[in-house]
């Protein structure tokens, strides 16, 4: 798995490339790059932070196609990844977005080079404030991808799992290839951030 010396990502950087009253309109969705929100009507839409800096760079250049060395640069600033991080949080994004049938396209691959935004995208610029009271906040930016399945027959893994996180900081999940391991600790990873967020609003 690569190693990230600076967890640095599309987010820190941001607010210095999108004035901040840019929103981007497509399908049902509004996207405000210069706040990491995505929003679908009036929902907020749970992405994960990676996720969310490929959207804003293919969104902000819509219809051109964006080269996957392009989108590694932008998630990843400082850190030397391999491609299917993007396969992993593009798949994760088409999810967020509700892709499924051909009446719901919003990312198109150019296979061998990278993805173009196809959506019509419209533009839309308000005057900066904060945001409004009924807009949900996340109480903390993370990075972790969507799931694209449900852990199904490891809720003894996960407990055990979640046992040993609560007694060291540090946890490696090793086994066979294709046995669930990334599924385990994507489950695993989401409850603990459920759980930071329901401790700090409570």
């Amino acid at each position: 798995m690569p190693t990230f010396p600076n967890n640095q990502s599309l987010s820190a950087v941001t607010s210095t490339m999108y004035p901040p009253g840019v929103t981007y309109l497509f399908g049902t969705f509004r996207l405000i790059p210069s706040r990491q929100i995505l929003l679908n009507g009036d929902s907020r839409v749970l992405i994960g932070g990676r996720a969310l800096d490929l959207l804003i760079e293919l969104v902000a250049r819509h219809g051109e196609l964006v080269s996957k060395q392009e989108l590694m640069a932008r998630a990843w600033p400082r850190a030397v990844v391999e491609e299917s991080n993007i396969k992993v949080h593009i798949a994760a994004l088409r999810k967020a977005l509700g892709e499924g049938s051909q009446e719901q396209r919003f990312v198109a691959t150019v296979v061998g080079r990278g993805y173009r935004f196809v959506a019509p995208v419209g533009r839309e610029v308000f005057s900066s404030g904060p945001l409004p009271a009924n807009l949900p906040r996340p109480s903390s930016h993370n990075n972790i991808p969507a799931a694209l399945v449900r852990p199904i027959g490891r809720s003894e893994t996960t407990r055990g799992v979640l046992t040993c996180l609560e007694q060291t900081l540090l946890l490696t999940i090793t086994g066979a290839g294709g046995i669930g391991k990334t599924t385990v600790a994507l489950a695993i990873a989401q409850m603990m951030v459920t759980r930071v967020s329901t401790t700090s609003d409570s």
